[in-house]
């Protein structure tokens, strides 16, 4: 077409510019209206079409200059393709050697993949000629080793794809001569020991190095002599079990450092000194316990810290102060972000119980503690004062009744802890998170939980064996006295006490037992054997489970007795009164259940690893937990014939 018209198309009518695109359609297939809206982010269309001449079976043509024969059963490198070809694809075929000068006359290849073949053999002229290439993969295939100078006629190759195969060791100049080589993948190899002479001296331009699942053992200062251009270094999931002193350290220009997966249990205080470019360290998965606490002093520019995994039995703030920019911080455990308060994110953010922001994550919580709080104080207050004053009431269940709602108030007074902590730290929670778990008050608060939960466990199952034994032997002769019974709630009250406060008599064996979390009580379902976990199971597992089965048998005991009785006499009064008295104690028995059964089931799925949601902690202590506390007034005093009746006479 002339200057200023263009075609219809593919016919060959031409039409004036004006034309095209006005919304009319001038030709006759409507071609000038095509193709007209904003084509800013259109893509042009690459062109499939084969510029190279014969192109030898079974290859095939594409893409202009490229060249198939992936997937042909070929046993060696075809050698009659024409010497045009820029991109050479052979993977999936079965040669098991490539020899000397099988590339003599591809000089214009810029990529060639020979992946998936079964290459076991490499010879050392075998990518002779290859003076432009850019790209070269030998990954998935069956090299043990690679002849020195294999590489020397890859001046221009920037990326070594040599990943999964069975290399052990890398002699000395393997990798001459690859003077621009910017990314070597040696990943899924069975590489051992590395000599920085073997690689880093010969590739001056490298930057980027994985190494990750291999064999390596030890890190060790002449694995990365020359090294210092280096920017990105994986070794992930290897066989590390120790870093000698200054074995990193010409490793000065790295920028990214993964460690993740390894066995190392010990880091030197020196082994990140000279990394002041570092922006990027992954430590996860390894079973360090302990780390310096100046370790990371001279990471001034780090900005991702991966400790993810790592149970430490050292973590403080000091750990991490001069990581002035750090904003990414990883724990395995929420609690632990407790030490990085200036860090922007640090994950996990909660652990069910708490987040960043506040001391309980959930707004229904941060409202039923109050409710809760609020039900247990007034209902087992008011219980007491009405027990003091009523007279006529069995003084021995009256004074086993007084103590359980001194127990279930201690209860609550946690509880109102706990709430009011919540509110003093709303949304700046994460900056006083390790203050208060590791302070005085925490460890307080959770001896008052704790104390309150078992006194309420073992007084409610000496009063279950009692009503047990009175039930089904009505006519003994010894009933416990005022002063028997007193005798009894003091032992219970002690062992109370000592369970409660031995966590705090070795700080070795506990270490911090009640601020394991926010609400300071010691179940320990999100970390299952940290310190004192055999007694924290003990008391869970042990005394309050074997209790529960104490007082399910007792009333199962009392209820055939009662049903045995009623069918030999009809209607003794004496038994319809101890009947009544069950009946409201299978109430009590039903939420002792509620409570201690599920704990329980969740403590034993905990110590199995068996997989629990972390905001159950918080509904547990919240809810669960104060069931028996909140119900027990009601079941005991506030709905039983003499409270009621003294009720109506005021």
């Amino acid at each position: 077409c002339p200057i200023g018209e263009f075609p219809c198309g593919n016919s060959s009518v031409c039409l004036e510019q004006s034309k095209h695109c006005d919304g009319v359609e001038d030709c006759e297939n409507g071609a000038d209206e095509r193709n007209c809206g904003k084509n800013n982010f259109l893509k042009k269309k690459k062109c499939h079409r084969c510029f190279l001449p014969d192109v030898p079976a079974p290859c095939n043509c594409s893409h202009e200059t490229r060249v198939y024969c992936d997937g042909k059963g070929l046993h060696t490198v075809p050698t009659d393709i024409p010497t045009n070809t820029t991109k050479l694809y052979v993977q999936d075929n079965n040669i098991t050697v490539v020899v000397n000068e099988s590339f003599i006359n591809y000089t214009k290849l810029v990529s060639l993949n020979l992946q998936r073949n079964n290459i076991r053999v490499i010879q050392r002229s075998a990518f002779k000629g290859l003076r432009n290439l850019q790209k070269l993969y030998l990954n998935y295939n069956l090299l043990e080793t690679l002849e020195p100078f294999t590489f020397q006629d890859l001046k221009t190759l920037t990326w070594l794809y040599l990943d999964d195969n069975r290399i052990t060791t890398l002699q000395h100049q393997t990798f001459f001569g690859l003077q621009s080589l910017f990314w070597l993948d040696l990943r899924q190899n069975r590489i051992s020991q590395l000599r920085g002479e073997a690689f880093c001296e010969d590739m001056p331009s490298l930057r980027w190095m994985e190494l990750d699942q291999n064999r390596i053992q030890r890190l060790c200062p002449e694995m990365f002599a020359g090294c210092a251009n280096l920017t990105i270094l994986r070794l992930r999931n290897n066989s590390i079990t120790s870093i000698t002193r200054r074995a990193l350290d010409t490793l000065t220009g790295l920028e990214d450092l993964d460690l993740s997966w390894n066995q190392i249990r010990v880091i030197p205080d020196d082994a990140f000194k000279s990394m002041q470019m570092l922006l990027s360290l992954n430590l996860s998965m390894n079973p360090i316990e302990r780390l310096q606490l100046d370790l990371f002093d001279g990471l001034a520019n780090l900005t991702s810290l991966d400790l993810g995994g790592l149970t430490m039995h050292n973590m403080s703030y000091r750990l991490f102060r001069n990581l002035k920019k750090l904003d990414f911080i990883y724990f395995s455990q929420f609690r632990y972000c407790g030490f990085a308060p200036h860090v922007r994110s640090c994950k996990p953010n909660t652990d069910g119980i708490s987040s960043l922001e506040n001391l309980l994550a959930n707004v229904i919580l941060r409202m039923a503690v109050w409710v809760v709080a609020i039900l247990i104080c007034l209902g087992n207050t008011s219980v007491m004062i009405g027990r003091t004053v009523m007279k006529q009431e069995n003084k021995v269940h009256s004074l086993f009744i007084r103590n359980l709602c001194a127990s279930d108030l201690i209860m609550g007074i946690y509880l109102l802890i706990i709430g009011s902590k919540d509110h003093v730290y709303r949304d700046v929670y994460n900056q006083y998170a390790q203050e208060w778990k590791q302070s005085y008050s925490c460890h307080i608060t959770g001896f008052f939980g704790m104390l309150s939960a078992e006194v309420t466990v073992l007084l409610l199952t000496y009063m279950s064996v009692e009503r047990f034994l009175c039930v089904v032997f009505p006519y003994r002769e010894s009933h416990p006295n005022v002063r028997q019974a007193g005798t009894v709630i003091a032992i219970i009250w002690v062992a109370g006490v000592t369970l409660a406060a031995i966590p705090f008599t070795s700080s070795m064996y506990f270490g911090n037992f009640y601020g394991s979390n926010g609400v300071c009580f010691p179940l320990h379902l999100h970390e299952p054997y940290g310190n004192g976990w055999e007694y924290s199971a003990f008391i869970f597992l042990g005394i309050n489970f074997t209790s529960l089965t104490v007082i399910l048998f007792a009333y199962i005991g009392m209820f055939i007795s009662i049903h045995r009785t009623r069918r030999s006499l009809k209607s003794p009064l004496s038994l319809l009164s101890d009947m009544s008295f069950a009946k409201r104690f299978f109430f009590i028995v039903l939420t002792d259940s509620l409570v201690w059964i599920p704990i329980t089931v969740m403590k034993f799925m905990a110590l199995t690893n068996a997989p629990i949601s972390g905001s159950l902690y918080a509904w547990i202590v919240i809810f669960i937990l104060p069931i028996n506390s909140a119900i027990n007034p009601i079941l005991y005093s506030l709905t039983t014939r003499t409270f009621t009746n003294m009720l109506g006479n005021l």
